[in-house]
């Protein structure tokens, strides 16, 4: 084989590739249980029926599971031990509306703006269940309909994990500036792993069974994300799904035509709150967003100005003259007096309160000894173990999640490098690309190059001893007194530092030394 088509081979065995010395080794995993089994599971009604009868097509040969001429006899064995898998019972609705996507949006929308307000700590389920409850609140959705979505959101490479902590990525902030129909189109491509499928009428589970009789659908990311993507209602294919199988880069086309269509006006009150009329666009709900808290979203939204919001604003480079204009021409009117007040106090506290990293310690910094003291004696900061040191405060925390925890307690902190500089929420420097590297491809080059070397004699026993638990003829290279000599041989067995077997050409049985064998390999 080829690199390429080796690393076709290791990609489907996942982390357990890593452990594969040499393509004994890879064959070895291929004939095991487990692997037959993921791959027979993958196979189409047809091919099903030609694997039990013993025979073989193209599709059967691609998939290792049998020769030209007849399909192995391990996987005929299997196959007609295998039994379909049940769908797994959900817990969440099913059901799905033109305002599928909507929600979906603004329900991702909101979790990369938490990724960058607050430290969401990683956790195996998802989000934590005090953070997700005051998402879903915000959203008027069900804790396991705001999981899923945050778990597309993660597929979909918009959310990751940085020093235990989910980050919004690169991604994550071009999606924010994509229209409706870009931004479905990444999260459908993220979903769509549907097998090759001749779409009917019927709901895609019972079309699925059909075609796929032994094909586990638990393991299907279309049928987990489909309704929320506005693909299936009860899983049943919808209209966007039936376009979406036919061209998938337009059927974002149909999105926008569902979207509920944008108002430009917001009307900001006196109490500081800020209503929308109606749904937002994606580039005035990014405005907001980066000035104002999430109160109520929905068709209509409501969001809150406070010390921290316009803080918030400040730290990524704004100051409160910009952040006036952008008020006042989204509102289009003169701004209450309250928010007026609101800039100026903003301006007067900003870099009042600092944290930063010491030698080895975090420095919580302020010209108020009482507002340290008063962050020292509240109950809720305790977990930050920090106190009095010589005017400020130490902790050996993370300089970044006391920052986060002091902002949710309401304090007006800002952070600074070590060069006095203020650190951006979105900590613009975890944002680098990682370099991507394709660990199955070099794996596949690195088991080429071994297989090129001239192996030990312990990797040739280890090669007769598999050919011969598995029944397969070998071709050996051996020394002998005449010279050197090829012989296709069936192996009949192994002991005493000698292997016994038949060989092919002269039909008769040879032994040979093992220290005499050169090279090993399948005929």
């Amino acid at each position: 084989m080829s690199e390429t088509e080796l690393k076709a081979v290791l990609r489907p065995l996942g982390s357990s590739a890593a452990s594969l010395g040499d393509l004994f080794d890879v064959a070895r995993a291929m004939v095991g249980r487990r692997e037959l089994e993921r791959r027979i599971r993958l196979l189409d009604s047809e091919s099903l029926g030609i694997l039990k009868s013993g025979g073989t097509n193209a599709k059967l040969q691609e998939t290792f599971l049998a020769s030209e001429t007849e399909a192995f006899e391990s996987a005929v064995e299997l196959v007609n031990e295998l039994q379909p898998i049940k769908l797994k019972p959900v817990k969440h609705e099913l059901g799905s509306s033109e305002l599928s996507n909507y929600e979906t949006q603004l329900a991702i929308t909101e979790i990369l703006f938490a990724c960058e307000r607050h430290w969401l700590e990683s956790v195996k389920a998802g989000l934590r269940a005090a953070e997700a409850k005051d998402l879903a609140a915000v959203l008027k959705m069900d804790l396991a309909q705001l999981q899923l979505r945050f778990q597309l959101a993660r597929r979909a490479g918009l959310v990751d994990v940085v020093e235990n902590r989910y980050v919004s990525t690169i991604k994550g902030l071009n999606w924010l500036d994509a229209d409706p129909a870009q931004r479905w189109l990444i999260l459908a491509e993220s979903a769509w792993d549907l097998p090759a499928l001749v779409i009917g009428t019927a709901s895609l589970h019972q079309q699925l069974g059909e075609q796929y009789p032994l094909f586990d659908q638990n393991d299907l990311e279309l049928l987990r994300y489909g309704h929320i993507l506005g693909l299936l209602s009860d899983f049943e294919p919808t209209a966007l799904f039936q376009a979406a199988n036919k061209d998938l880069a337009n059927a974002g086309q149909l999105v926008w035509d569902q979207f509920p269509k944008p108002v430009s006006r917001i009307i900001i009150q006196g109490d500081l709150s800020i209503i929308s009329p109606g749904p937002l666009s994606a580039d005035v709900h990014k405005q907001i967003d980066l000035l104002a808290q999430s109160e109520d979203l929905g068709l209509a939204c409501r969001f809150r100005l406070s010390l921290n919001s316009i803080l918030h604003a400040m730290e990524m480079g704004m100051t409160a003259a910009e952040i006036e204009e952008i008020l006042l021409s989204l509102s289009g009117s003169d701004l209450p007096q309250p928010v007026s007040y609101l800039l100026a106090q903003a301006k007067k506290k900003f870099g009042e309160l600092t944290v930063r990293a010491g030698e080895g310690q975090s420095l919580v910094e302020s010209s108020d000894e009482i507002l340290l003291t008063q962050i020292v004696n509240e109950n809720g900061l305790a977990a930050l173990m920090l106190k009095g040191e010589n005017g400020h405060l130490v902790s050996r925390l993370n300089p970044s999640l006391i920052y986060f925890n002091l902002r949710d307690a309401g304090y007006p902190v800002i952070q600074l490098d070590e060069a006095g500089k203020v650190v951006a929420p979105r900590l613009s420097q975890i944002f680098t690309e990682p370099e991507l590297v394709d660990v199955f491809a070099l794996q596949a080059k690195s088991l080429l190059s071994a297989e090129a070397k001239a192996p030990s004699p312990d990797d040739h026993l280890r090669q007769l001893q598999f050919a011969l638990k598995n029944k397969l003829k070998v071709g050996v290279r051996v020394d002998m007194p005449e010279g050197i000599v090829e012989i296709e041989m069936t192996p009949l067995g192994i002991a005493g530092g000698r292997f016994r077997g038949r060989d092919v050409v002269k039909e008769a049985e040879r032994t040979l030394p093992l220290s005499r064998i050169q090279a090993v390999w399948l005929s």
